[in-house]
């Protein structure tokens, strides 16, 4: 009986060491998007894996911020939970968030800082009131193009938008063509000029949106939308567009042309400058975050340089720095992304830094990005704002390969050539040894069961 106990508690064991070296506790914070609309939550979450424990502090109040209602949610596959808090902003603006540390389950976690960006919510029925004129009306339905622009500088972006506007008092039927696809297309080849840069932006449900000019109540359809961006400083000039649409009176359909008046954007040249030709321009603000303040020499960390705002983002690059004494800094992974509901976008340079020498260093020595400034319409530059300690035994030489960081010698390594995953073979390893353990032990259980039969 005692060797039965003993072969339970060795199985019981196996398995408990084995879940405790593939399930260990996992605890990371998530931000929201950081650039959003006055009406919009900004979101922090913590989420808790491979435990059923969700023990934690507060969630710290935001300058400018409320904080609303706070949510958990449990999960069995993964284990874990996710706890999330909403905070709604009270005002428009740049908002600098200091750094902050939750306890999770009895274990300090930090969040460094970072800022968000509230823009005031756009408002379509004030906008259609500056362009839309009453005159255009025809059959209480008319053809409106919008244009956000009439002045943009070289490389600044400026949008152009066309819909379809019916009143709600309107008794005739009015339905859009069999080839409507065809039309915009025609429109879109129409309205491109040879000297700007075009990004179409794909509409691809038609509803209509209620909206008022000068106390009329319409439905608008939008149908076509694209950002242009001039290559140089010559004038665009959008000519007459047509749409044709088919009105139904009396049973009888008939086919009825609508048309847009002209319009001309003005194009300024930018000022004089060595990177002139070069810089990106519009409207841009610098996000950035640190993985740790607790930096030594030989060990890795990531920095995010995220740029945020209107313009190009297609000519948007950030030079890497360049490998000194005091850091070795990895390629950047790059992403862009364009939160929904916004017409601004933003894009990630997230770069793995390796520290080889201790000493405090500002980081504007190595990330900055020059633009020019639509806005103050001027040349800017956005440069890091952090200042960072270095503790640690000096690195003479990354050739040497003296660090343990496993970011160590990454820009030497031959990526022609298939590397083993060598954690995930030990895994494999180690269930397969686990299961023939246990399969021995039940055999040897089982022989030793019978033997004693035998002998009785």
């Amino acid at each position: 009986m005692n060797g039965r106990k003993l072969h339970i508690f060795y199985i019981f064991l196996l398995f408990l060491v084995s879940n405790f070296a593939l399930a260990q506790e996992d605890v990371r914070i998530e931000l929201g998007k950081k650039n959003i609309l006055l009406e919009e939550n900004f979101t922090i979450k913590v989420i808790i894996r491979n435990t059923d424990k969700s023990a934690m502090s507060a969630f710290p109040e935001l300058p400018s911020f409320t904080k609303g209602a706070r949510q958990k949610v449990f999960s069995k596959n993964p284990l874990g939970y996710t706890i999330t808090q909403t905070y709604t902003p009270t005002k428009e603006g740049n908002f600098k968030i200091p750094s902050f540390t939750l306890t999770v389950n009895n274990k300090d976690y930090t969040n460094e800082a970072f800022n968000i960006i509230v823009n005031s919510p756009v408002d379509n029925a004030e906008e259609e009131n500056e362009t839309i004129s009453p005159e255009k009306a025809k059959n209480n339905a008319f053809l409106a193009m919008n244009v956000s622009k009439n002045k943009v500088y070289v490389g600044e972006g400026f949008r152009v938008s066309l819909a379809f506007y019916v009143a709600e008092s309107n008794t005739i039927k009015m339905d859009f063509a069999d080839d409507l696809n065809a039309q915009v297309d025609a429109i879109a080849k129409k309205i491109k000029s040879p000297d700007c840069l075009e990004q179409r932006i794909l509409i691809s449900d038609l509803k209509g949106v209620p909206t008022s000019i000068n106390g009329k109540k319409y439905l608008s359809y939008q149908f076509f939308e694209a950002n242009y961006f001039p290559l140089n400083s010559k004038p665009i000039n959008i000519p007459v567009v047509e749409l044709r649409m088919v009105q139904t009176i009396k049973n009888t359909k008939e086919s009825i042309v609508f048309k847009d008046t002209p319009q001309t954007i003005s194009v300024l040249d930018l000022p004089e400058h060595p990177l002139k030709d070069k810089v990106s321009a519009g409207n841009f603000s610098l996000v950035e975050q640190i993985e740790t303040r607790k930096i030594n020499t030989g060990k890795s960390f990531s920095y995010l340089f995220k740029i945020v705002g209107d313009g190009n983002f297609s000519t948007v690059n950030v030079t890497s720095p360049t490998n000194d004494s005091f850091f070795d800094f990895y390629p950047p992974e790059i992403k862009e992304n364009r939160p929904n509901g916004q017409p601004s976008r933003e894009k990630l340079f997230r770069y793995r830094i390796l520290p080889k020498d201790s000493g405090q260093y500002q980081f504007d020595k190595y990330f900055f990005w020059v633009f020019f400034n639509t806005k103050k319409g001027q040349y800017d530059t956005l440069k890091s704002a952090l200042k960072i300690k270095v503790l640690g035994k000096t690195i003479a030489d990354k050739d040497t390969d003296t660090s343990n960081d496993i970011f160590a010698g990454i820009d030497k390594l031959d990526t022609s050539r298939t590397e083993t995953n060598y954690q995930e073979v030990l895994k494999n390893i180690s269930n397969l040894l686990i299961i023939c353990m246990l399969v021995g032990s039940l055999y040897l259980f089982n022989w030793r069961r019978k033997k004693k039969a035998n002998n009785e």
